[in-house]
């Protein structure tokens, strides 16, 4: 049915004159620009456009021969059937998006998870200078204008006036605060909270969607550090360990002369960006997971980052005494908590002993949210976005409280 679906749609086109040379035209043209952007921005360039060309073309080729070449007709009518279904799969997997074969696509592109790049902007995990960004999903719609640095935040003043104290807070998207605007950050939040305790106080905002600590440390040490921080809270959290390490790395990911170095590569990475069916094929039949990681050694790679882990909080401790700034490590729980899920409490635990042999105080935060949750006669939900899994406004605010609680005591003697 769906087959003489698509034959009576591809039969209506080809007798519709004005029809047929719009589609051979985009035929005709499609390469030269897909050529085109693929070499400035390689698997980028790849999309869900690419998905339903490749075999199309393979239709359009079959149908020419089948018509001119006699002798052959009959093979390319079978080979023309079983492009046509695998066309019509790969539409409807496009439509459905299996979790164990979709990653994450910008606007339908393809984004590979390994990125070689010499990009300044790479090289820290941070935004273009003034670059305007928008980000719409199904449950909100949040704008932001990048500073000078590339951080979502006002511009900020490199001198630090007398007898301010100066916050910087680094961390990943719950750090940014997706799924809220600016004003309504955990940042922002923590910001308003300590009006009303001190005067002369700084929070700004160096989170980026999608980073990590060892982004974070790179960033502080190279470009933040001049901004004077007399506190830095550094956001780590499960899924940078079980994620984003694992996929990026530890410090070997930085390169020389500010390149940024993939941890690995496959050539057969753009057959398997280009195909759903693809994916499903090398998944089953190669053992990877969706980020292309060999499960069997999944467990190995989590556990040879743990010391390079260490290794980097240990230096962060060693710079924020050398530069005199408070170092405040936390975590929180992500959404999947509503279904009893303990990942936080175990990663907590875990690191907390490797962070303890360097004297360095790993807070939880997920406690006081679930304090937080109960004195507001609330339920967790009440705090995340239901399908994004990010904090809602009033679950910064609780991040902010939180947050507020751990640090208290710092600001308290930095007062007195």
């Amino acid at each position: 049915m769906l087959i003489r679906l698509f034959n009576t749609i591809y039969q209506f086109i080809l007798n519709n004159k004005v029809l047929k040379i719009l589609f051979y035209l985009s035929l005709i043209i499609y390469p030269f620009i897909f050529y085109e952007l693929y070499k400035k921005y390689k698997l980028f360039a790849i999309g869900v456009h690419t998905n339903l060309m490749i075999p199309l073309y393979f239709i359009v080729i079959l149908d020419f021969i089948q018509k001119k070449i006699k002798t052959l007709s009959a093979l390319s009518s079978r080979l023309k059937y079983f492009c046509t279904i695998y066309l019509i799969i790969e539409f409807f997997l496009i439509i459905l998006r299996p979790s164990y074969i979709f990653i994450y696509e910008r606007h339908g592109q393809y984004v590979n998870n390994y990125i070689n790049s010499e990009k300044i902007e790479d090289y820290y995990h941070i935004n273009r200078p003034e670059d305007f960004l928008e980000n719409i999903n199904q449950e909100f719609v949040f704008k932001r204008k990048q500073n000078s640095l590339g951080l979502s935040d006002k511009e900020w003043v490199k001198e630090k006036p007398e007898g301010t104290y100066r916050i910087i807070c680094l961390g990943d998207s719950f750090t940014e605060g997706d799924g809220v605007d600016y004003e309504y950050s955990y940042v922002q939040a923590l910001q308003k909270n300590l009006n009303k305790k001190y005067k002369n106080i700084e929070v700004l905002n160096a989170g980026k969607r999608g980073s990590d600590p060892f982004f974070n440390f790179k960033l502080l040490e190279d470009k933040l550090i001049e901004y004077q921080p007399d506190m830095v809270i550094q956001s780590f959290t499960a899924n940078d360990y079980y994620f984003d390490f694992v996929l990026r790395g530890g410090m070997e990911r930085f390169g020389e002369d500010s390149t940024l170095i993939a941890k690995r590569s496959y050539w057969w990475e753009p057959i398997y960006a280009s195909s759903y069916i693809a994916r499903i094929l090398i998944q089953t039949l190669g053992g990877y997971d969706k980020y292309l990681i060999k499960t069997k050694e999944y467990d190995k790679i989590v556990e040879d980052m743990k010391p390079k882990t260490a290794a980097l909080f240990r230096q962060y401790k060693q710079f924020s005494e050398k530069n005199h700034f408070d170092l405040i490590v936390f975590t929180i729980p992500f959404n999947s908590v509503f279904g009893g899920d303990d990942e936080n409490e175990k990663f907590h635990q875990e690191l907390s002993k490797e962070f303890s042999k360097f004297d360095l105080t790993f807070y939880n935060l997920e406690p006081c949210y679930d304090d937080y949750v109960k004195n507001h006669h609330a339920i967790y939900q009440d705090y995340y976005w239901k399908k994004d899994g990010h904090h809602n406004a009033k679950g910064y605010e609780m991040m902010a409280e939180c947050i507020d609680n751990v640090i208290e005591p710092f600001l308290i003697n930095r007062h007195q």
